[in-house]
């Protein structure tokens, strides 16, 4: 028997090149281990036939043809950015990368990549995008962890008041923060430190909780500084914590919280703050306990099956969107 390791002459003297599992998966990038998941792949369209199958034990291992390998090597070897790696240069997350996808912002293309769809960015698009957009490595952040800072959260300085209006991260160790006082001046926080602005309240960092959804609130965007929603926000930050919230601002000051209890908070003690938590109430239930208010997300749990292939086209389709399963089953829903 021939050994199948060596190289092998043809009539037109151009020699064929056999590689062992080791060699071939050092040309697909990926480790033995998931090459053998090629070699025996259930579906024979995916699988990845060796020369010597029937043979391999006698000749020490299986054997591929290198043109065999150059032929799927596309669907391992990339020259182009996933959206994963996209968000990375940008330092933003996958969701925002399908975003702008999504909105027509980037260019992609979509193909098949170690088993599974994936889209693609050309290195030459990212960096357009980045040279049109210099703050898109930016991200809007409600809460930093190294200093303690969180949106909206007050300072004073003798009787005056200012509120930290926006915090953007620049990096996992880079902030950039701007305080706004009631004269409507806008500071750095570097700038209202030197001019003897201090933090009026602070909190504690909790953990996330593993409840699922938001209870959501539209709240008017306030008009002064001392107004009652940011007493509110306030009360959010101290006791549901920044891990459990999202804040977003436009039209409107949209803030979305995880269930929970705001102790201390109750009808006889806070009546004006329960009153402004129903009436800008989108989604969810406020009710009373007798420690305190609880914010319920509203929501039930359901249970459902499907075909393995039908589950896989769902989290298909969501991913093409940017957003969870479930995110996406609920807006077919709304």
């Amino acid at each position: 028997m021939k050994n199948l390791s060596m190289n092998e002459q043809t009539p037109s003297s151009e020699p064929i090149k056999y590689l062992d599992v080791a060699a071939a998966a050092g040309e697909l990038g990926i480790t033995p281990t998931s090459f053998y998941k090629i070699v025996n792949h259930v579906d024979p369209a995916k699988r990845l036939e060796p020369v010597n199958r029937n043979t391999h034990r006698g000749d020490g291992g299986f054997r591929f043809r290198l043109e065999d390998i150059n032929r799927i090597k596309p669907q391992y070897v990339k020259n182009d950015l996933t959206s994963a790696e996209a968000a990375n240069r940008l330092g933003r997350s996958t969701t925002f990368i399908h975003k702008l996808i999504r909105d027509g912002v980037l260019d992609y293309y979509e193909t098949e990549f170690r088993g599974k769809r994936t889209f693609f960015i050309k290195e030459s698009e990212l960096a357009r995008y980045m040279s049109e957009n210099p703050d898109s490595g930016k991200s809007e952040a409600i809460y930093d962890k190294r200093s303690g800072l969180f949106l909206y959260q007050p300072f004073s300085k003798d009787d005056q008041l200012a509120r930290v209006v926006k915090i953007k991260r620049v990096s996992n160790r880079k902030i950039e923060t701007t305080l706004r006082t009631e004269s409507e001046q806008l500071l750095s926080y570097d700038e209202a430190i030197a001019l003897n602005w201090a933090p009026a309240m602070k909190i504690q960092d909790r953990k996330p909780t593993t409840s699922y959804g938001y209870a959501v609130f539209h709240f008017p965007l306030p008009r002064s500084l001392d107004s009652m929603i940011f007493t509110i926000i306030e009360e959010f930050f101290k006791q549901v914590g920044p891990a459990n919230m999202k804040i977003s601002a436009g039209e409107q000051l949209v803030v979305e919280v995880k269930k929970s209890v705001l102790v201390g908070i109750l009808p006889t003690t806070h009546p004006d703050m329960i009153d402004k938590l129903k009436l800008f109430l989108l989604k969810g239930e406020i009710i009373p306990k007798y420690d305190g208010t609880l914010i319920d997300t509203g929501l039930s749990p359901i249970t459902f099956y499907l075909p393995e292939e039908k589950k896989a086209e769902l989290v298909r389709l969501a991913a093409a969107d940017g957003i969870s399963l479930q995110e996406w089953i609920e807006k077919r829903l709304d």
